[in-house]
């Protein structure tokens, strides 16, 4: 067993109740300071928000700042937040009862980048040094709400977690290796999935498509 998975069925959140701890750790996450280039430029920070008893933990990268940075929820506001939202909807999964969503870095940072073409400068996505000083926050969400589930959302956050909670040093390059597949840990599973943005902004896949991997979840779900 590795040092972190040992760190998560060992973390000594469960004094009180999980509602407490998560309201907690959102109070500690909206007055974080650790990157102060993010937390000097960032509307405010966005906490993880859902069931504190959730099957399922959603991880995103980062809040949008069109949408979940605005509103202070994740998955809100913008286009990608509208389908996550939308599709959980329709399949049947609740925020309230079986989802809790959060992202890798709870901040939006306004760095940006070239685009793949060189013409337009695009948001960038959180730095080593931003994930470094938060992924702590998703330790402590995953030890406090212990969920059956993880759904990774793009390859970035999916290779992260993989790294970090399942040991997994190497690094996949490809979405479609990795898509659906299940990760297995003592404490919980990983299923990859494409990222919103891949649906909304690059129509890598199509909504249909991203639909059908929530109507899958959904059925694991009954069977866990």
């Amino acid at each position: 067993m590795s040092k972190e998975i040992y760190r998560l069925t060992n973390f000594n959140f469960m004094a009180i109740n999980s509602k407490k701890s998560l309201h907690k750790l959102g109070n500690e996450v909206t007055n974080c300071q650790k990157c102060k280039d993010l937390a000097s430029t960032r509307l405010q920070a966005v906490p993880g928000s859902g069931a504190a008893n959730a099957i399922v933990i959603i991880v995103g990268s980062h809040p949008d700042a069109a949408g979940a940075e605005k509103k202070g929820i994740p998955f809100a506001g913008d286009d990608a937040g509208k389908l996550i939202r939308g599709i959980l909807t329709e399949t049947d999964l609740s925020l309230e009862k079986d989802i809790y969503a959060t992202y890798l870095t709870k901040c939006t940072s306004r760095a940006l980048q070239k685009s793949s073409s060189g013409e337009t400068a695009v948001p960038a996505g959180p730095q080593k040094k931003h994930i470094s000083n938060c992924i702590s926050y998703l330790t402590k969400e995953i030890s406090i709400i212990t969920p059956h589930i993880i759904v990774s959302l793009g390859l970035d956050v999916s290779n992260i977690i993989l790294n970090k909670f399942f040991s997994v040093d190497k690094k996949y390059r490809n979405m479609e290796k990795i898509h659906m597949r299940m990760f297995e840990n003592p404490s919980f599973k990983l299923v990859p999935f494409f990222s919103p943005y891949d649906v909304t902004a690059k129509s890598i896949v199509t909504r249909e498509k991203y639909q059908e991997d929530f109507n899958s979840l959904a059925k694991l779900l009954k069977k866990v």
